[in-house]
């Protein structure tokens, strides 16, 4: 009875098993097949890179004059002005209670682009600290279009976009960011970039 069993083993092993030959050719097919499926979905034309995730945003200075300056999605639109070398004193710190030490400017954003700015709820801080900016940096100046570039997040809708900066009028300012409503100081807000996108 056992001699039997063995057989029987051994003609199912004979049945399953094939050459070496067969079993590599097996292999490097399936490998094949894989990787031929995994080119089909990520295939280097597919992959995507940091130019994929670039806008151009064409700002209105102080003075009148337009530039083109690139951003990258995901940035708020004051990394993105202080990256292009715009002058220190067209920024100031955010009222925010936590928040003063990021920089923030005074922008008008054409009423086409509103619906892609992020909301705030009233009661929140984040609402809190846009009314103190207003009421402490922007004051008189504000109009309908007026807004805190910190607080607008670059998506790719915004590809062409114009947009203006607008004057500020503080009322209090720490003697670092004080400026005299003067606006052409030629020395940009930072000497290097706060955001590296090659990276």
């Amino acid at each position: 009875m056992l001699k039997a069993a063995g057989a029987s083993l051994r003609r199912a092993l004979a049945a399953v098993s094939t050459s070496p030959l067969e079993s590599s050719s097996r292999l490097i097919a399936s490998s094949s097949a894989v990787q031929g499926g995994a080119d089909e979905h990520h295939g280097y034309e597919q992959t995507p890179t940091v130019f994929d995730r670039l806008v151009t945003i064409n700002v209105v200075d102080l003075d009148g004059k337009r530039r083109s300056v690139r951003a990258v999605v995901g940035q708020t639109l004051a990394q993105v002005l202080v990256e292009a070398g715009y002058p220190r004193t067209y920024f100031f710190p955010n009222m925010g209670f936590y928040t003063q030490h990021i920089v923030d400017a005074h922008v008008f954003i054409p009423q086409d682009y509103w619906s892609k700015i992020r909301n705030y709820k009233e009661d929140s801080d984040e609402a809190d600290a846009i009314k103190r900016t207003f009421r402490d940096m922007i004051q008189d100046y504000a109009k309908s279009t007026s807004y805190l570039a910190s607080y607008i997040d670059i998506v790719p809708e915004f590809n062409n976009m114009t947009i203006g900066i607008g004057p500020v009028k503080p009322w209090v300012l720490h003697s670092e960011w004080a400026f005299n409503g003067v606006h052409d100081d030629p020395t940009p807000q930072f000497k290097e970039p706060t955001t590296e996108i090659w990276g």
